[in-house]
């Protein structure tokens, strides 16, 4: 008769063991050394638990948190563009340059959102009534003619007069360049500023051209 042979199943084999590690802790066996050896005359059971040496752990390593990219760092917005000109205006002609934003006021003074116009041509400013200011003023102005109006003008391509509010004030002008196109600043012609008053003013240049015309009043007065 052939002696019968006992399967040695993988789980029997880890409960055994199990069993045998709390016996011997109970009983103050060197289990340390008891676990090794069964291990060595049981190799099976090293292989079939898990995270053994032949089953290596296939839990994913942990990704690392992403990180955001950094933000560019934020361009400065450019200037703003002059508001459109009226419909009565003319399109800007074949090589003719848009307008150049106004120049910043200068130190001690501040734009009014209230005296600021797009044109062209020749027109007198405010249209309904004339404005009032109780200390030094200076206009800034910005203009664009199409190529050629500069040699065909007399004098200057683009001047502003001031008068009084009064009808029949005489104009005097306080700004005024020549060329196809530029930007100015002025309080006079002699360089000085405005003083208070009250004032409409008149822009005068070819139909063609488009100006943007502001007025800054000195910072503490009305």
């Amino acid at each position: 008769m052939h002696p019968v042979r006992r399967a040695h199943s993988p789980l029997a084999a880890v409960l055994a063991l199990a069993v045998g590690l709390l016996l011997g802790a109970g009983i103050g066996l060197p289990t340390a050394h008891w676990v090794a050896g069964f291990l060595l005359a049981h190799p099976g059971v090293a292989a079939a638990s898990p995270g053994g040496p032949g089953h290596p752990s296939t839990s994913a390593p942990s990704e690392l948190p992403s990180t955001p990219a950094a933000s560019s760092p934020g361009t400065p917005a450019a200037s703003p563009p002059p508001t459109a000109p009226p419909p009565t205006c003319s399109p800007l002609a074949s090589g003719q340059q848009p307008l150049d934003p106004l120049r910043p006021p200068p130190s001690g003074y501040a734009a009014d959102a209230t005296l600021d116009w797009v044109g062209c041509g020749v027109e007198t400013l405010p249209a309904a009534a004339p404005f009032t200011v109780g200390g030094s003023w200076l206009v800034a102005v910005s203009y664009s003619c199409p190529t050629g109006v500069t040699a065909a003008a007399t004098g200057s391509t683009l001047t502003v007069s001031e008068s009084g509010g009064l009808a029949g004030s005489a104009a005097e002008a306080i700004a005024e360049s020549r060329g196809d196109d530029g930007d100015v600043i002025q309080g006079g012609l002699d360089g000085t500023t405005l003083g208070p008053g009250t004032y409409r003013l008149t822009v005068a240049a070819a139909p063609a051209c488009l100006w943007h015309l502001a007025v800054y009043r000195g910072q503490g007065t009305g």
